[in-house]
């Protein structure tokens, strides 16, 4: 038997004996890209790992907020999932909220030692089911609010208040604990589903330096400052211009309520002049996500991922790398004429000056004259807003600025004869304004118009 096969074995031709030879660095080539293949699955694996270590998921919050006294899903749109998308083709609802915690880090990238626990920035980011459309309102931290009891991890729960300024729900929730994310997070969400009647769907708190990390991993973001700044509390000074910032000084920009111009014009304090360089910031970081094209290096797609998930705490529902890469792959067509950021309609409170509440009556001059709850309830419905054009910044100060001031104060009174901006909605339908009647538009590249200057490019 064997001498037979080696005889068989030399008869075979020297041209088939070639190829098998040939055969063989194949074999290897093949095999070392199978070994490199399984490495990088694996290096990937671990590099989720440790992504995924990194991010802090508030896992008590769902308990605790419960499923009684909730807002019902009114939206009934729903569109054909894309890969991992955590919401399955759903409208989405996310509420962003950020504290004033001086914990750790907090404290070094602020640079001051108050003793705060406050949720000032309060915003409902709304996703479309077809995941063409984001639209992203904000509840000024000054608005007086009915704050529903919260319940607590011990089994208590924190007594109702009325005509209270919303950003205490976080400090309510937590009793001031820091360490309370849980109880804090859930009371904000409480808070703001009664407020606006918003069924809510996951949240994403983020705190001072976790913000600051992410625009540094970005290499910073360009911001026009057309007539400077000069933060009295915040330390900061700007000149007329455009500027290139860091992580801490895009905070304290952020953070600015007290101080001035450099034409000597004092800011008030309040929330509401800030909003809007709030989400001027906003729109330009996710414009340099989607846009600069910094993402396609790996080096800062690395920096990026881990300042990412360094800097939030989330609800369950994205409380994975892979949760959070499902919805952004889900969005991966959106653009940023399709991203919206507006401010709910306010008015000043007749109780406080200093405060705010959600106007009850509408104004002509915004949004079409819809009310606050009537935008609520087209989010909730996952419909358009009318009045939020693409890429644009709500102008809460064009209504007493532009040429239609007189027709919606004439329109106010008449709807709300109280003059208190509680009254009830009436005085006849509106005329929608041109868009540049209330908003101001974000372009990109930035452009900068330095006031008295022209535009400076």
């Amino acid at each position: 038997m064997h001498p037979r096969h080696a005889a068989n074995r030399s008869s075979i031709p020297s041209q088939h004996r070639v190829k098998t030879g040939r055969r063989r660095p194949l074999k290897i080539a093949a095999t070392m890209v199978a070994a490199l293949a399984l490495a990088a699955t694996a290096a990937v694996g671990e590099r989720i790992r440790q992504l995924d270590a990194n991010i802090t998921t508030l896992d008590r919050v769902k308990e605790l907020v419960g499923m009684d006294d909730r807002p019902s899903d009114r939206a009934t749109t729903t569109a054909e999932a894309a890969p991992l998308d955590p919401f399955g083709g759903r409208p989405v609802n996310i509420l962003i909220t950020a504290i004033d915690s001086r914990e750790g880090e907090n404290a070094d990238v602020v640079g001051d030692s108050m003793e705060t626990l406050l949720n000032d920035v309060n915003m409902v980011a709304h996703i479309s089911a077809d995941r063409s459309r984001v639209d992203v309102v904000a509840i000024p931290r000054d608005t007086l609010v009915e704050m529903p009891s919260c319940p607590r991890a011990d089994g208590t729960s924190s007594p109702a208040r009325s005509s209270v300024m919303i950003n205490e729900a976080f400090g309510t929730g937590a009793r001031n604990d820091v360490s309370a994310k849980d109880e804090g997070v859930s009371c904000v969400i409480k808070t703001v589903e009664a407020v606006t009647g918003i069924r809510l769907n996951t949240f994403i708190l983020v705190e001072f330096a976790g913000f600051a990390n992410v625009v540094n991993a970005l290499d910073g973001v360009d911001i026009c400052v057309p007539e400077g700044l000069i933060g009295k509390k915040s330390h900061i000074d700007l000149e007329p211009g455009q500027h290139h910032l860091d992580g801490k000084t895009a905070l304290a920009y952020a953070r600015t309520r007290e101080g001035k111009t450099y034409a000597g014009e004092r800011l008030d304090g309040s929330d509401t002049t800030r909003i809007s360089r709030q989400q001027e910031l906003m729109a330009t970081v996710i414009n340099e996500v989607l846009n600069s094209g910094k993402l396609q290096s790996l080096g800062t797609i690395n920096s990026t991922a881990t300042a990412v998930t360094k800097a939030l705490s989330v609800g369950e529902e994205i409380g994975s790398v892979m949760d959070i890469a499902g919805l952004a792959y889900a969005l991966r067509q959106i653009k940023m004429e399709n991203v919206s950021l507006f401010t709910a309609p306010w008015v000043p409170a007749p109780e406080d000056p200093d405060r705010v509440k959600l106007a009850t009556w509408g104004n002509p001059d915004k949004f079409g004259g819809l009310t606050a709850a009537e935008i609520f309830e087209l989010i909730a419905r996952d419909q358009p807003v009318p009045g939020t054009t693409p890429y644009k910044v709500a102008n809460p100060d064009a209504a007493e600025q532009g040429p239609s001031a007189s027709a919606g104060a004439s329109a106010a009174a008449s709807a709300d004869p109280t003059g208190d901006g509680t009254g009830t909605p009436g005085g006849g339908s509106a005329t929608p304004p041109a868009d540049d009647d209330f908003i101001t538009p974000l372009t990109a590249p930035v452009t900068c118009a330095v006031a008295g200057q022209g535009d400076d490019g």
